[in-house]
C-alpha cells in the first residue's frame, strides 16, 4: 500500500508549518501549495510543493492531482481578495458563476471551496485533527482569571459574536464596558485590535470575544489566537482574551500563556454553561 499522501493548502501564520511537522511524524508523504502573497516559502523547503495564485482554482487542483494527494488541509491566514484581486481562472470563474461572490463570505466560500475539492475525490483533513492539542481548553490559560466584572461583557460579546457569525460576517467582537468598540470584517482580528484601541474608554479595558460562526465547517476554518493576538490585546490595553473552548486554535500556547502572564490579562476558555443570560458565570451542580 502506498504511503498516506497529505496536501497542505498554506496560507500564513504558524499552523501550516505546524500540519506539516505533524504529517510527517505520522510518516505520511505532504505536498504542500503555497498560497502566493499569503504563504511563507521558506516554511516549506524542506518538503515537496510548489506555489500558486488563490484564484487559480484550476492549477491549485491540477497540483494536487499530479502528486497524487488523497487527502487536503487548508489551513492559514488569507486575507480575502476583492474580485479584480482574485483574478480567477476558469474553475474559480464557474466557482464564482454558481455561488456568486458578493453574497458568499468567508465560511460560505470556504464551503464551496470544500464542496469543488471533495467532488475532485480529495478527503477534506481538519488540522485539529492533524496536530494534536491545538484546541482551546475550558478554563482560563495562564495565570489570571475574568473578574467578576467581565462576565457581563463576555456574554453580551458573545450574543455579538454569534449574531454575526450567523450572517457570516466575522468571528470576533471587541466590548468594553458594556459597549461594542468593533466587530470583526474582513480586516481579521489585529487590526480589529488595533481599531479599537482608538476607540477605548478609561478604566478597565476592552475584551476581545471570539467564536466559531455557528454553520461553519470545522474542518475548514475555525477561530485563531496566538501569543501575537495577546501582545496586540496587551499593547492596546486589553484586559482579556476570551474564545470558545474546543472550537478556537490556539498557535504556541506556551509562549501565548507566558504572553498572558507578563501582559496581566486573561485567556479564558468558555465553555457551554460558562456564561449564563443574566451575565454571572455559571456554576456547574457538580460544584455548588
Amino acid at each position: 500500500m502506498p504511503p498516506r499522501k497529505i496536501g497542505i493548502i498554506a496560507g500564513g501564520g504558524i499552523l501550516p508549518k505546524l500540519a506539516v511537522d505533524a504529517a510527517k511524524k505520522q510518516d505520511a508523504d505532504v505536498f504542500v501549495v503555497i498560497l502566493d502573497g499569503h504563504g511563507v516559502p521558506a516554511d516549506f523547503r524542506d518538503v515537496e510543493h510548489t506555489m500558486c495564485r488563490l484564484g487559480a482554482v484550476g492549477s491549485i487542483l491540477a497540483a494536487l492531482q499530479s502528486a497524487e494527494v488523497q487527502e487536503v488541509c487548508l489551513i492559514g491566514t488569507v486575507r480575502r481578495p476583492s474580485l479584480a484581486q482574485l483574478r480567477p481562472d476558469r474553475r474559480a470563474f464557474n466557482l464564482i458563476a454558481r455561488y456568486g461572490f458578493s453574497g458568499l463570505g468567508d465560511d460560505a466560500l470556504l464551503r464551496s471551496v470544500g464542496d469543488v475539492l471533495t467532488k475532485e475525490g480529495l478527503r477534506l483533513v481538519a488540522v485539529q485533527d492533524l496536530v494534536g492539542g491545538l484546541l482551546l481548553r475550558p478554563g482560563s490559560v495562564g495565570s489570571i482569571e475574568p473578574t467578576e466584572a467581565a462576565w457581563p461583557d463576555i456574554e453580551k460579546g458573545l450574543k455579538v459574536a454569534r449574531q454575526l457569525g450567523v450572517a457570516d460576517v466575522g468571528q470576533a467582537v471587541v466590548i468594553q464596558q458594556g459597549i461594542v468598540l468593533a466587530v470583526e470584517a474582513i480586516e481579521g482580528t489585529d487590526r480589529l485590535i488595533a481599531r479599537s484601541a482608538q476607540l477605548a474608554y478609561p478604566g478597565r479595558g476592552p475584551i476581545l470575544v471570539k467564536c466559531c460562526k455557528p454553520q461553519q465547517d470545522q474542518r475548514l476554518d475555525l477561530p485563531t489566537i496566538g501569543p501575537d493576538t495577546v501582545r496586540s490585546a496587551a499593547s492596546a490595553g486589553f484586559s482579556g482574551i476570551a474564545a470558545e473552548a474546543g472550537r478556537t486554535l490556539v498557535a504556541d500556547i506556551d509562549n501565548l500563556r507566558l504572553a498572558a502572564d507578563a501582559a496581566g490579562l486573561f485567556v479564558y476558555g468558555f465553555a457551554d454553561g460558562d456564561v449564563t443570560t443574566d451575565g454571572g458565570a455559571a456554576v456547574n451542580e457538580s460544584e455548588a
